[in-house]
């Protein structure tokens, strides 16, 4: 491991990996970002701006909606391999911040990414893209071990082996909460270039294997970016500490404004 690898860009290093045990997103997910751009049951071809596309989980979902989407991946493995899954799509293999084009997109989302942008310009960047009255959609999965004992299990190898990596494991569900108080929420509703913030939480959950649960931990940059011989230590004593099949409480959170103009 060196200090040039770059944490944003080394899910390329276990593409495959990526694209096998990575979840999609909900189908209800899609039908409320097209309803919310109005074009949810018409014969509308919005122009489809995604940022950080990855091997394409979100994108798909999107062109089996007949949404045209350009697709900006940096990772060349990640950008190779979704050329590979949707020929169709047009790729820009290179970062937000260097996207040049003189369309203005009706729809831009990002999936599991927007973290990863420049903070100083992302949002100017999206007003640049996004037509008068395009939308604007932001959306991640979180998910935790739904069973305790299991999750109790997982966080005292962690703490042994890896113990900066207990923050990974902390997340609690958003339940009742306002997800406009929380980010990306509370800088959208700074932004004079966006309005009418909306929001929406998914709850559904995933049961895999023990050792599909640590190829998926393995997916992960934090994960990526601590020493081989660690993470396979750390990864190990996992498989061999679960043993039985995991399920994965997951909430997906989505975020939706509005390009004024």
């Amino acid at each position: 491991m060196t200090s040039e690898r770059t944490q944003g860009l080394v899910f390329g290093e276990v593409a495959d990996e990526f694209d096998r045990i990575r979840p999609g997103y909900p189908a209800d997910l899609v039908k409320d970002v097209l309803t919310y751009t109005g074009a949810h049951g018409l014969d509308i071809d919005l122009g489809a701006l995604e940022i950080g596309a990855g091997t394409g989980k979100a994108t798909s979902a999107f062109t089996q909606h007949g949404v045209t989407v350009t697709a900006i991946e940096p990772d060349p493995a990640m950008a190779a391999l979704l050329s590979q899954r949707l020929p169709d799509v047009s790729i820009e293999p290179i970062s937000f911040e260097r996207f040049v084009s003189a369309q203005r997109f009706g729809l831009l989302y990002c999936a599991q990414a927007w973290h990863w942008t420049e903070p100083a310009t992302r949002w100017q960047s999206a007003s640049a893209a996004l037509a008068p009255g395009g939308t604007l959609a932001l959306f991640w999965n979180y998910d935790r071990i739904a069973d305790d004992a299991q999750r109790a299990a997982v966080r005292e190898v962690v703490a042994e082996i890896a113990p900066q990596l207990l923050f990974e494991f902390d997340d609690e569900p958003a339940g009742d909460q306002d997800l406009a108080t929380l980010w990306p929420g509370t800088d959208i509703v700074r932004q004079p270039d966006f309005t009418e913030l909306a929001t929406h939480l998914y709850l559904w959950d995933r049961t895999i294997s023990a050792s599909d649960y640590v190829a998926y931990l393995g997916t992960h940059s934090t994960f990526r970016m601590i020493a081989e011989p660690v993470r396979d230590k750390l990864f190990a004593a996992i498989e061999d500490r679960l043993a039985a099949p995991i399920t994965l409480a997951v909430e997906t959170v989505l975020y939706l404004a509005r390009r004024t103009g």
